[in-house]
């Protein structure tokens, strides 16, 4: 009857926990199903710069491309496979007659780009090899665009215009609007034909999907710069793992807490045993209490080994991003200039004056702080609760502490 008055006397605490661990729960998830990679953006460069035979030609465009070819033989393997897609966002869109348009997020990609980021079919086809080689003027339409301009999902043989150009769509790809996306459709083009385009584009990002225990990440940062000095490059694993940090914090700190709390149940058990070893000697002999004394030693003895691993491996799970943030950690722990150092190399990228960020990491971030502010309030919830449960807990017979009796008391 205490047990359910205490939860009677607390709903709003409840409901706050659960509100809170549902936060947690979808920022999580949401966290988790980033995609494993690591990207570089940087800006394109000078747009149309060129002309060849009256046709524009941008020629940084097609240079990247080149540079991408040497980029992939640096990474040896470590990084397999890699893209390199180019984005114009916004980017008007119209039909062939120009009676409907739409802003939409343009992506030129490359043959690799689906093995890195893949991207659902609806209906149609994706691009062929040659149209990849040639830049062939051909689009996907994500599903929603496709409405938007022709007011039917399958506008098939359509043609479109990009920057006064016409493009067939091939395909309708499913997607949909995400946490970090700017814009609400999205298209797909071959990144060749983009060369002979005049679309100005926003950025141009080398992604690569890392090998495991393959050094992957030291590797693309020094093969990112072959596009870029002034690019971003961001590791979205370890962009998944500082977001999840508070809720690996708020386990462990949990975790260590009923643990600590068990230990103490065992200490108490462990002096009960004690005294009533004690008593049971007075009436018989010490070689007929072996089988009960032993039977009650092993229990506690499992009980101790099973709390010591319990803290092991908390202390385990709480050191384990040190292995993916190796650059969190100064050359000598006690050295406050090796500290310092380690704290400005840390902030060093974060703190550049000019900052390009994918969707992706924009979608990280704000889970991040999503997760931080969740794992806050459940923190608090659940510290209240806990001292509430445990004056609970101490009014039970297994928990309370019982006078010692003078019979008991060693003469």
């Amino acid at each position: 009857m205490a047990i359910k008055a205490f939860w009677k006397n607390r709903r709003k605490l409840l409901f706050l926990l659960v509100l809170a661990a549902a936060v947690i729960v979808y920022a999580a998830l949401e966290l988790n199903n980033l995609p494993g990679t690591y990207q570089h953006v940087f800006l394109p460069g000078d747009q149309l710069a060129e002309t060849e035979g009256g046709t524009p030609v941008n020629r940084y465009l097609r240079d990247w491309m080149d540079q991408k070819e040497a980029a992939d033989t640096s990474l040896d393997g470590s990084c397999t496979p890699t893209t390199l897609y180019a984005v114009a966002q916004p980017a008007s869109v119209q039909t062939a007659d120009g009676e409907s348009s739409a802003a939409a997020r343009l992506l030129g990609i490359d043959a690799d780009y689906g093995s890195v980021e893949p991207f659902s079919l609806y209906t149609g086809r994706y691009f062929y090899p040659d149209e990849y080689t040639y830049g062939e003027k051909a689009v996907l339409l994500d599903e929603q665009l496709a409405v938007a301009l022709f007011q039917y999902a399958e506008p098939l043989s359509e043609e479109i215009q990009i920057a006064g150009e016409k493009y067939r769509v091939i395909g309708i790809v499913r997607d949909h609007k995400r946490v970090g996306d700017q814009e609400e459709y999205s298209l797909y083009v071959p990144y060749r034909s983009l060369v002979s385009s005049t679309q100005v584009m926003s950025c141009v990002i080398f992604e690569g999907k890392p090998v495991k225990g393959a050094g992957g990440w030291a590797a693309f940062q020094s093969a990112a710069k072959r596009f870029s000095e002034n690019g971003s490059t961001y590791s979205l694993p370890k962009e998944s793992m500082n977001g999840k940090m508070p809720l690996r914090i708020l386990l462990v700190a949990a975790g260590w807490v009923l643990t600590l709390y068990l230990i103490r149940i065992l200490n108490r058990l462990f002096s009960r045993v004690c005294a009533a070893y004690r008593r049971k000697l007075r009436d018989e002999y010490a070689n007929r209490l072996l089988g009960w004394l032993l039977l009650r030693a092993v229990g506690l003895l499992i009980g101790y080994a099973a709390c010591v691993a319990a803290l092991a491996g908390l202390f385990v799970v709480l050191i384990q991003p040190v292995f993916t943030f190796p650059e969190w950690v100064p050359a000598v722990l006690v050295e406050p200039q090796d500290i310092a150092a380690a704290f400005w190399n840390v902030w060093q990228d974060t703190a550049t004056v000019m900052e390009l960020r994918t969707p992706e990491v924009l979608r990280s971030r704000f889970f991040s702080r999503l997760m931080g502010w969740a794992c806050g309030f459940g923190a608090l919830a659940l510290g209240c609760l806990w001292g509430g449960l445990r004056q609970e807990f101490n009014r039970l017979p297994l928990l309370r502490e019982k006078p010692e009796r003078a019979e008991d008391k060693e003469v």
